[in-house]
């Protein structure tokens, strides 16, 4: 058994990495793979959207919040909004704890402004739900983006980070370099996430395939704040440090506080420590060796790709294939994976500066656009 803790729960207070780029490059190939074997061929959730001029189309990427991890997602926007010729704009809802509320007005805001299509990453499914009807009764376009509603639901597709597969995977490197046994902590996000319950399920299985020689002894959650992080992970090292043997993180700030603790405190870095996305105190860490690695996902891309498909859909007339070959995971069978890998010390100074894209994965699935669009 291992313990939950959450934010009024806590007071204030060499291993190989050829094993790891070999599973590296397997993620990534399986996160955009669109094989037969690996799809499930899914039905079209809408018809075809009224087409209208250039002049007239205005797109919308919708993060859950203010977290670094979206902010990708306005280069994505300027660089659409520039070769398209359409308005393509990248609104942050207010809400530091990705409160539904907040998203569902700063979207109808968007909507009284004249923005007829729409990528959201989901706030609350009961809540944003109702949203999506709505969209979708006014003939406007919205597809899930970095995370997914669960079906039925009126989101054409989900383009995102298959995040179980990739917290399964995360586990199964840190297992490796742990020599196979010991026990970890895990820290993970927002409650309000729909991927926090999908990363955490990742997480078991990976534990899971050890066949009980490594242990979950600690999950820290609710915590993907600049404010959360930092206390949760200083409080759980100072209880539970002495005791792990490892520790990963699915999310961006607890991530960032990890680094720095480690970073900051000898005294535990015998805990191998693998995070997620690119902050420099995380890529100073890894540089460093005081944390193992870290996972990169494809934040350009998915902004990328949402707003070339919102605008074919607009401007073209395209409708989302019957035949398109979505992948089938635990909430959606219209999912489409962005891509994920693992990056290791060796690679820290490659990926150090930028931001979190892999061109290859975007590369792809847009010359895939016609298996997943049927366009007049």
């Amino acid at each position: 058994m291992h313990e939950r803790v959450k934010p009024h729960q806590r007071g204030r207070t060499k291993q190989t990495l050829a094993f790891a780029a070999s599973l590296s490059a397997a993620a990534l190939c399986a996160g955009t793979a669109t094989s037969a074997s690996a799809a499930t061929r899914a039905p079209a959730r809408a018809g075809a959207f009224a087409k209208m001029a250039k002049s007239k189309i205005k797109i919308a990427l919708v993060p859950g919040g203010p977290n670094v991890y979206f902010a990708p997602w306005a280069a994505a926007a300027k660089a659409a909004s520039k070769e398209l010729g359409v308005t393509v704009s990248y609104v942050v809802p207010p809400t530091p704890t990705f409160d539904p509320s907040v998203e569902i007005s700063t979207v109808d805001s968007l909507v009284a402004k004249g923005y007829n299509a729409f990528a959201i990453f989901p706030d609350g499914e009961a809540s944003i739900i109702p949203l999506y009807t709505r969209l979708k009764a006014r003939g406007i376009p919205v597809i899930d983006l970095a995370g997914c509603t669960s079906d039925p639901t009126p989101a054409l597709f989900c383009f995102a980070t298959n995040v179980e597969a990739s917290a399964k995977y995360e586990t199964q490197v840190l297992t490796k370099a742990m020599g196979g046994k010991g026990k970890i902590a895990f820290l993970t996000g927002l409650l309000t996430d729909a991927n926090t319950a999908l990363r955490e399920a990742g997480v078991k299985q990976g534990v899971a395939a050890s066949h009980g020689k490594v242990k979950l002894v600690q999950v820290v959650s609710n915590i993907d704040s600049p404010s959360a992080a930092p206390p949760a992970v200083e409080s759980l090292l100072a209880s539970k440090g002495s005791q792990l043997t490892g520790m990963l993180s699915t999310d961006y700030y607890p991530s960032v506080a990890a680094a720095s603790v480690l970073t900051s405190n000898k005294q535990f870095r015998h805990i191998l420590f693998i995070g997620q996305d690119n902050d420099p105190t995380v890529m100073k860490a890894l540089e460093k060796g005081y944390i193992y690695g870290t996972m990169w996902q494809n934040s350009y891309g998915q902004g990328v790709v949402a707003a070339q498909w919102l605008y074919k859909m607009l401007a073209n007339g395209c409708t989302v294939s019957p035949h398109a070959p979505f992948t089938k995971v635990g909430q959606t069978s219209n999912f489409i994976n962005s891509g994920y890998f693992f990056v290791g010390r060796q690679k820290a100074a490659q990926y150090a500066h930028g931001m979190e894209s892999i061109p290859s994965a975007t590369k792809q699935v847009l010359g895939e656009t016609n298996k997943f669009l049927s366009c007049p």
